[in-house]
């Protein structure tokens, strides 16, 4: 019997390889079931090898009461043909696994592919359930799962299609309006200064560390990555009372060094490369303020705020910028950037508000040749005739930077609270350009 069988399955499949017919392999599963039942009492009335082999070619094309499945794209899968194909058709058909049957069925009869059977499903016609392999739809849900079927049970819309992945996406926006950055998730690879537009107000936000932190992320990138291998020598804060500087820069993530004025005059500039000088009562020794012009001279980077305008730039840093005489009038000016500047104009906003304490003095440009004007305020010009908000200047082989107001955030009790904070960025725009000037001095830019 199996000497049998297996030259029967042999003969089959070389009759298919002979032929070149494509009959899917669900259709020998059916016959192979079948031959398997009735092999014992078919021996001599089954075909014989040569008579298959002859007829082939119509069995291929010929509707058989065979079980058969067929993949074809282009049709969607319909469910209620596929569940009319689990019921029989006709008395005749072979028997269905959904008849209920309380004796086992008797052996099918040989199987003649040259005699088609009358009564048997055309499982090849259009009706038969097909799977679009490019469109379609997952399975639908198991009605019995309820409304707690898994996500990918169910059914969803052939229309919505995922979108490819693709690789060297460029982020391009319009900036509008006031927005802080979220931490350090903010957006990256922005080049220079970001369009901005005033509002009728500013509102006071309070600026964690958070916040200056994703800026400068943003704003140097790879200078932000080896922040924490500073050395704490490059960066010298001289401290007073008016301005706190220390506090914002500590808040950025900038390592430095605190020395009080009056120490000044003793401490070792060596390895310094940026020196920040706070607003306040007190003024440098003439001896501490030689010092600071000979730090710039040599390649220094100096940055200073308010009433350090006369008690120090105009004195020994003679011919480029002086105090006007005028104090301000208002606590909130608009400020704009005034024409480009690669280094200190990264993200910066171009038009923001610009927070004043009580008598700021007012800065007068003497060489306008000589000094850059960075930002510069209508309402203020209507005060003093210029409205110069910021400025820069060389100065042997170093920098100077000076900036009417202060640099820390305010003097209120909160020392989060942040007046000014420009739209966009988060900061407020007097701080940008400062901080910008910072890291362009411990990167060694030149400006």
């Amino acid at each position: 019997m199996k000497a049998a069988k297996s030259s029967f399955v042999f003969s089959l499949a070389l009759s298919f390889v002979l032929s070149g017919s494509l009959c899917h392999a669900f259709e020998v599963e059916a016959l192979l079931a079948d031959s398997s039942t009735s092999t014992s009492s078919n021996t001599k009335s089954s075909p014989s090898a040569s008579q298959s082999t002859s007829t082939s070619d119509s069995t291929c094309n010929t509707p058989t009461p065979s079980r058969s499945f067929r993949l074809r794209r282009g049709d969607q899968p319909n469910p209620s043909s596929q569940s009319s194909q689990s019921s029989p058709s006709s008395p005749t058909s072979p028997s269905s696994p959904s008849s209920p049957s309380t004796s086992p069925s008797p052996p099918s009869p040989p199987i003649n592919p040259s005699v088609p059977a009358a009564s048997a499903p055309n499982l090849l016609q259009p009706s038969t359930p097909t799977l679009d392999l490019d469109t379609a739809s997952p399975p639908p849900a198991n009605p019995s799962a309820g409304a707690d079927a898994s996500p990918a049970t169910k059914p969803t819309s052939s229309s919505s299609t995922a979108a490819p992945l693709q690789g060297g996406i460029t982020e391009n926006r319009k900036y509008q309006g006031a927005s802080a950055i979220d931490g350090l998730s903010g957006r990256a690879g922005v080049n220079g200064p970001i369009p901005t537009t005033l509002g009728a107000a500013v509102a006071t936000t309070d600026s964690l560390p958070a916040t200056y932190q994703g800026w400068l992320s943003q704003a140097h990138p790879q200078f932000f990555l080896g922040l924490s291998k500073m050395s704490d020598r490059e960066l010298v804060i001289v401290t007073d009372k008016y301005d706190q500087t220390e506090r914002t820069l500590s808040d950025t993530g900038f390592r430095f060094t605190e020395v009080d004025k009056k120490d000044f005059q003793n401490f070792d500039l060596t390895g310094v490369k940026v020196l920040v000088i706070d607003c306040g009562p007190r003024n440098l020794s003439y001896q501490a303020s030689l010092k600071v012009r000979e730090f710039v001279i040599k390649g220094g980077y100096l940055f200073t705020t308010d009433w350090m305008l006369d008690r120090l730039n105009q004195k020994f840093f003679p011919g480029y910028i002086a105090w006007t005489g005028v104090m301000n009038r208002g606590r909130m000016y608009d400020a704009h950037i005034v024409g480009e500047h690669p280094a200190l104009f990264q993200h910066v906003a171009t038009h923001a508000y610009w927070k004043m304490d009580t008598h700021c003095h007012l800065i007068k440009i003497l060489r306008p040749d000589a000094v850059r004007v960075l930002a510069k305020s209508s309402q203020l010009a209507g005060e003093d005739g210029d409205g110069v908000l910021a400025c820069v200047f060389q100065y042997g082989r170093g920098y100077v930077l000076h900036m009417t107001a202060h640099f820390d955030r305010s003097q209120s009790a909160n020392r989060y609270s942040l007046p000014d904070p420009a739209p966009v960025i988060g900061i407020s725009l007097r701080q940008a350009i400062a901080i910008n000037f910072v890291v362009a001095g411990l990167e060694g830019k030149q400006l």
